[in-house]
């Protein structure tokens, strides 16, 4: 039976985000094919030389691409339910009870930062900027930023009554956020100041995003919906969502490819065309998928979500071609 995909995904409430990060899990993937999936794990990171993927109480490293992994022990309990790797290569994990954890650039070492974020706020997302910074983003439209690593927090409120579920740095000055309500806002100044564009009818509710340069971008959010800019977010078109379902985090792999992965365990690619694919996949057809990243050099994709199975599969990215 197909396990359903996380409740804050589909409510975007506070309430149900708690229920969701406070399953534990055990973490065993197979080492065996070019996907591994393992189970209720929340996001995955790569800095080119460590894996790390993370979860309740879980957090394990690969430097193999993916075919051994070793758990990381923590002074702590923690929620974790993002992680980022950042310009130095070292990592940092966003843990539900409004803290950060920092590792090495081998994903081990792993220490909680000394602050804490305000106690009315519940985080959602993470981004490590060019620069270092840590930025956070969650309730009442509410932007968190640590130039100290997690020492200490200065805060952005936009001023409504709306989770902002996601945020992404395209380069050192720019960058965007999204979440309910239709909400995207974007920065050119490295997040010193943002400003809020159109928002997007409907009360759509963002997922994820993904920008490859200033102005080319998507979004991908309740209902299944795709959105496509070309103009920085002032305007936004739809594109046709392949699988038909909710895909819940985007990524990139070689020569630009760009990947979801959602619901159903299901994997597209995005064509030089503007058309979406899903991918042939082990995964497919239960549970769901959170993040992934694309192995450096190969025609592989590392999975992460709740799987209901730690099934190993080969995705043949080449072989689809499209790119």
């Amino acid at each position: 039976m197909s396990r359903p995909a996380p409740l804050a995904l589909h409510l975007g409430l506070p309430s149900a985000i708690l229920a969701i990060f406070a399953v534990a899990a055990a973490f065993s993937p197979i080492a065996h094919g070019a996907t591994h999936v393992a189970d209720d794990l929340q996001k995955i990171a790569s800095n080119g030389q460590a894996i790390v993927a993370v979860g309740n109480d879980l957090l394990s490293r690969s430097t193999d691409s993916g075919k051994t992994w070793e758990a990381q022990k923590l002074e702590s309990r923690a929620a974790l339910i993002d992680v980022a790797a950042c310009a130095d290569r070292s990592f940092v994990a966003l843990d539900f009870h409004r803290r950060v954890w920092t590792g090495n650039a081998q994903g081990t070492g792993w220490r909680l930062a000394a602050g804490s974020m305000p106690e009315d706020f519940t985080p959602m997302a993470l981004a490590c900027a060019p620069d270092g910074g840590f930025w956070v983003v969650g309730t009442y439209s509410t932007v968190l930023h640590s130039g100290d690593r997690g020492v200490s927090w200065q805060k952005t409120e936009f001023g409504q009554d709306a989770i902002l579920t996601t945020i992404r740095f395209i380069d050192a000055g720019n960058a965007v956020v999204a979440g309910e309500f239709g909400i995207v806002a974007r920065s050119s100044d490295g997040g010193a100041s943002w400003e809020m564009l159109p928002p997007i009818p409907d009360d759509f509710y963002a997922f994820d995003v993904w920008f490859t340069d200033a102005d080319t971008g998507w979004l991908t959010g309740r209902g299944g919906i795709i959105l496509g800019t070309r103009d920085g977010g002032q305007s936004w078109t739809p594109e046709t969502n392949a699988a038909g379902v909710p895909m819940y985090g985007f990524l990139s792999g070689a020569g630009g490819r760009l990947f979801a992965v959602g619901e159903l365990g299901l994997i597209q690619q995005r064509g030089s065309n503007g058309k979406w694919r899903v991918l042939p996949s082990a995964t497919s057809g239960s549970g769901y998928l959170r993040g992934g990243v694309a192995l450096p050099g190969r025609s592989s994709l590392i999975v992460v979500g709740g799987s209901g199975a730690s099934t190993p599969a080969m995705v043949n990215i080449e072989s689809e071609g499209i790119h």
